[in-house]
């Protein structure tokens, strides 16, 4: 996968992090590939939450340099309000790359299988989708959720997951 163009503001820091020594402008983004990102912003350049801003190589607009990755603990409460928005809609916008992993995870050892680190599947809904998926693949996240009879919604566990990935709460990753 290539590197991130584009970024989605969560947050602006007037005055950076509250416990930057820096107190310059700076803001949290999201990228599509999930990064979380500081990004420090061009002098007098003020950014709203939501607003896409270009973090390519080429000259950019508003952001002056990334400055490292983060954890979702940075962000206020409006912040990440907008990161699991944010994480929601790329869920939904990119059904068929996601159900496209869930066909294709597999075993991490002899014990653990990769489905059994989304949220709400334990061994037994692991067994009735491994069943499943050598029927047929799944093609929608509707699709999974009939066949399976999972009693939650398959996005939301990915979405869910993708927060845990993100607060670096397991060694084990899936989609960050």
């Amino acid at each position: 996968m290539g590197k991130d163009e584009y970024a989605y503001v969560l947050e602006y820091m007037p005055f950076g992090l509250p416990d930057s020594k820096d107190r310059k402008a700076s803001a949290i983004v999201f990228t599509d590939s999930l990064s979380l990102l500081l990004v420090a912003l061009k002098k007098d350049v003020k950014v709203d939450p939501g607003l896409k801003v270009y973090i390519g190589e080429n000259k950019r607009d508003e952001v002056h340099h990334i400055i490292q990755r983060i954890t979702p603990d940075k962000l206020s409460g409006n912040g990440l309000a907008s990161l699991n928005d944010r994480i929601a809609t790329i869920v939904k916008e990119n059904e068929e790359k996601y159900i496209d992993i869930i066909n294709k995870l597999g075993s991490i050892n002899v014990r653990l299988h990769s489905l059994n680190l989304l949220p709400g599947v334990g061994k037994k809904i692991v067994q009735k989708i491994l069943e499943e998926r050598t029927k047929a693949k799944f093609k929608s996240y509707e699709d999974f959720n009939e066949r399976v009879g999972f009693t939650s919604d398959i996005a939301k566990s990915i979405e869910d997951r993708i927060m845990e990935e993100l607060n670096g709460e397991d060694k084990y990753k899936i989609f960050t």
